[in-house]
C-alpha cells in the first residue's frame, strides 16, 4: 500500500473547497452590486447608487428605481441615513424656473433648472418610478466625508403602505 495514496483524496477535498468558497465569494459580491434587489412589503427597490462627490462637496445624491407589486397605489414619504454617514437625507426632484420639472421641459428650453424638497412620490399602483439624475433623486446634507467610488452606505426609505425598506446604495464615479 502507497502512504501517499490518503493524500490524494485530501487534495482532492481541499480544490472542491477552494472551488466552493470561490463560487460564494463571487455570489456575495455581485448582490452587493448596483443590481441589488430590496424588497419591503409591496414594494421592490432596485439600481440603488449614487454619484461619487466633486471635490470637497458636502451634497451628494442617491438614484434608484421604486416599483411597487399592490394593486394599491403607495407613497415615499421619508429617506434617512445613519447620523455618522450625513446629517440628512430627504426627497428632492429637479425642477425648472418656469414650474416644470426636468423631465417634462420642452427641448430646446432656457429654463434654468434647480431642485427642491418634495414631501412624498407616489408610486402608483402595479407601476414604478425611477429616480434619476434631472428628476426625482434622495439628496444627502452634510456628508461627514465625501462619497467615494466603491463606497456603499445604508439608506431607509419610508413608505406609506409598504413601511421601511432598508437599502445599500453603491457609489460610481462619474
Amino acid at each position: 500500500m502507497n502512504p501517499r495514496s490518503p493524500s490524494r483524496p485530501l487534495a482532492l477535498i481541499a480544490i472542491a473547497l477552494i472551488a466552493g468558497l470561490a463560487l460564494v465569494a463571487s455570489a456575495c459580491s455581485s448582490s452587493g452590486s448596483s443590481s441589488a434587489t430590496f424588497q419591503g412589503k409591496d414594494i421592490v427597490v432596485s439600481n440603488v447608487w449614487a454619484r461619487e462627490s466633486a471635490g470637497a462637496a458636502d451634497t451628494g445624491a442617491v438614484y434608484l428605481t421604486i416599483e411597487n407589486t399592490s394593486g394599491t397605489a403607495d407613497k415615499l414619504f421619508s429617506a434617512s441615513v445613519p447620523q455618522a454617514f450625513a446629517k440628512s437625507a430627504s426627497i428632492h426632484e429637479t425642477v425648472t424656473s418656469d414650474g416644470t420639472t426636468a423631465t417634462t421641459m420642452g427641448a430646446g428650453s432656457s429654463s434654468m433648472m434647480s431642485m427642491k424638497e418634495v414631501a412624498s412620490v407616489t408610486i402608483p399602483a402595479n407601476g414604478s418610478v425611477t429616480f434619476e439624475p434631472g428628476g426625482y433623486h434622495i439628496m444627502l446634507i452634510g456628508l461627514v466625508a465625501p462619497l467615494k467610488d466603491g463606497q456603499k452606505f445604508d439608506l431607509n426609505l419610508g413608505f406609506l403602505n409598504g413601511g421601511v425598506v432598508k437599502v445599500t446604495a453603491n457609489v460610481k464615479a462619474s
